[in-house]
């Protein structure tokens, strides 16, 4: 509860404040990828990695965040958090090269994994009954008008100043919500936390960063060559190390169990098949606008406007759609709406107009909408109320792991595809457009496939009256106390 003397609604304040710069942050770096590459000689694969590498550290760090948290203080890892992502955008604006930006966005991921694990618990501790369902609420809402923001904020800030003030705009907002934590937020504990899964942690880490990097690296090393083959075998070691160690552990921080009821698995896949297959494509969209129709900023950060605008709307009324109709439905045809967009983005060539995607977008942000909300709300109904936390971790973990091996395979998809044009002056540039819309096309077609399976899991596996998911052992409490 807040303390006397403290602003009621500062929690919220000080959360929602740093859920936008987490979400922003997710889209608005779409949009200046062009504008990076131009400025830092960077290569495909590097703006591959600016993409990944917070995505990787997020979803690398956020299940064993939460442990640390309930251990020493909520509010003191959430400032811990908004400073390391303060010290990060920093860098991100001050980078002289591709490699010192890539691991300026892994700090960001850090930072991001420490504002991602403590917020909701400093939410659920800060308030009770009405005030709760209004906090969550508005706390939603910031979610998605972040991610719908993101592209046109990101264009706007172009237009009238370079790339890094996309970062360095982090800075006054970083200042405010530590202010407000500091003042406002009390710090609370859980009386008995999770220990720390440190082997998960290493193995968990490793893993997924060694598939990114085979996939993101296969097509330079070759798929076949003595590195590539020894990258993708250590992670498919250490993720196999991970599983084995979280089946062994008492206090796990990846609950294997919650994975065995079929709802809450349909719900991760389509956490996943989500992320992947929308994330995956708006990077190389983006890219496709600057190099065949020569534009970026504002008017690329408005064409997907569009999309993330209908995906706001769409949430809003997920909610609704779903206490009426099986959540199952919704979820395969969120999907659905996906697979069949991304299928007719198909018709974009380097003679058309963008507008001939325009359906797809359409579709595709729907898909997206719908989606978002409903995961949640399945996660949480066949989660035992003492997994909560861990259910919505293990689920955003899915849906960045989704987002890093989706940029990265669609990556390796693209510059397979793309060929070298075989000709000279304008017919050159022209044949170029062609080799970019066809190797697009690869794109669109592997992101409507992702989505489509993903459909068709939900459809099999999320069921309309979903039951509580079976645990192995009775864990330890996890409801947020006052230190």
């Amino acid at each position: 509860m807040v303390g006397p003397g403290s602003w009621r609604w500062g929690p919220l304040a000080a959360v929602c404040l740093a859920q936008t710069l987490l979400m922003l942050d997710v889209t608005i770096v779409t949009v200046a990828l062009p504008a990076i590459s131009v400025d830092l000689s960077g290569s495909l694969q590097s703006m591959q990695l600016i993409v990944d590498a917070y995505a990787l550290a997020l979803a690398a760090l956020l299940l064993n965040t939460g442990a640390v948290a309930d251990r020493i203080g909520r509010r003191r890892v959430f400032v811990c958090g908004l400073v390391t992502f303060g010290l990060a955008s920093s860098l991100c604006g001050a980078a002289n090269g591709a490699t010192f930006l890539i691991a300026a966005r892994a700090l960001q991921g850090v930072g991001g994994a420490m504002l991602f694990a403590t917020g909701l618990a400093i939410l659920g501790a800060a308030y009770v009954g009405a005030d709760r369902a209004k906090a969550l609420g508005a706390f939603g809402a910031v979610f998605g008008a972040a991610v719908a923001l993101g592209p046109l904020v990101g264009g706007a800030i172009l237009e009238v100043a370079e790339w890094r003030w996309i970062f360095l705009v982090n800075l006054p907002v970083v200042a405010v919500a530590i202010v407000i934590a500091l003042r406002h937020v009390p710090e609370t504990r859980n009386p008995r936390p999770r220990r720390v899964d440190w082997v998960g942690q290493v193995t968990f880490a490793v893993g997924i960063a060694s598939l990114v990097t085979a996939l993101i690296k296969g097509g330079d090393w070759g798929w076949t060559s003595t590195r590539t083959v020894a990258v993708a075998a250590t992670a498919a070691l250490t993720l196999a190390a991970f599983l084995i160690s979280q089946a062994r552990q008492a206090e796990p921080m990846f609950h294997l169990a919650l994975l065995r009821n079929r709802s809450f698995a349909g719900s991760a896949i389509a956490a996943f098949a989500t992320s992947a297959s929308l994330f995956g494509m708006f990077v190389y969209l983006i890219l496709y606008f600057q190099k065949v129709e020569g534009i970026d900023g504002l008017p690329a950060g408005t064409r997907l406007l569009l999309v993330t605008i209908l995906a706001f709307v769409a949430a809003a009324g997920a909610g609704r759609l779903s206490s009426a109709v099986s959540p199952r439905l919704v979820l395969s045809a969120a999907l659905t709406c996906s697979a069949v967009g991304l299928l007719q983005m198909t018709m974009l060539d380097a003679g058309s107009s963008w507008t001939v995607a325009l359906p797809g977008l359409v579709l595709c942000g729907l898909g997206f909408g719908l989606a978002n909300p409903t995961v949640a709300a399945v996660t949480l109904a066949v989660a035992p109320p003492d997994h909560a936390a861990t259910a919505i971790g293990m689920n955003s973990t899915f849906r960045q792991v989704g987002v890093a091996t989706g940029v990265a395979a669609m990556g390796a998809l693209f510059d397979h595809a793309l060929s070298a044009p075989d000709a000279a002056g304008a017919r050159a540039a022209q044949a170029a457009s062609v080799a970019y819309s066809d190797a697009l096309h690869h794109v669109f077609f592997a992101g409507s496939a992702i989505a489509a399976v993903g459909a068709l899991l939900a459809a099999t596996l999320v069921r309309t009256t979903p039951t509580p998911a079976p645990t192995e052992r009775s864990p330890k409490p996890t409801v947020p106390a006052a230190a």
